[in-house]
């Protein structure tokens, strides 16, 4: 349904871009035109300007309406014994994995905390390995938040949480 909405809004965005495009050779001789009568023409290159920015600021907002909609629909947070996992899958894996999916142990745990919209797990709790960089896990929402947390509490010795 996101891929269905993100689709029909940018084909929207890009039919409005065509459309100024089309336009161009006339909005060209009608700026001509004012040049030749001695008009100002700087409210012409506002609106153009406007126009593209518009433009450009929408299809960023609808890329990133569309990251967050993947990322509330398509997260999981797996626990077991040993450690937890943070998987994004309707995500392109290489995505995914920038965007915070992985693995953590228990005792991998340093801290949890919040980073704008996220929910942030950072690595770094085992002191003896230190050859391998521990990834910092993310996710938005996820069903029962609130039991996942105080698990997290529970289980991992080297927590330190912030508000």
């Amino acid at each position: 349904m996101a891929m269905l909405l993100f689709a029909g809004s940018w084909l929207v965005g890009v039919r409005a871009l065509a459309q100024i495009m089309e336009r161009l050779p006339v909005l060209r001789a009608s700026l001509k035109v004012a040049e030749a009568a001695g008009e100002p023409t700087w409210s012409f290159w506002i609106a153009v300007t406007a126009a593209f920015g518009a433009v450009v600021a929408g299809s960023v907002l609808l890329l990133g309406t569309l990251l967050g909609v993947l990322m509330v629909e398509g997260s999981q947070v797996l626990l077991d014994d040993l450690g937890l996992a943070v998987e994004h899958n309707a995500l392109p894996a290489p995505l995914a994995r920038k965007l915070g999916a992985g693995r953590l142990l228990w005792k991998q745990v340093s801290r949890i905390e919040r980073s704008g919209p996220f929910f942030v797990l950072r690595g770094g709790g085992e002191k003896e390995r230190s050859d391998r960089k521990d990834p910092n896990l993310r996710f938005l929402l996820v069903d029962e938040l609130e039991r996942l947390i105080l698990t997290i509490l529970e289980r991992s010795p080297n927590l330190k949480h912030e508000d």
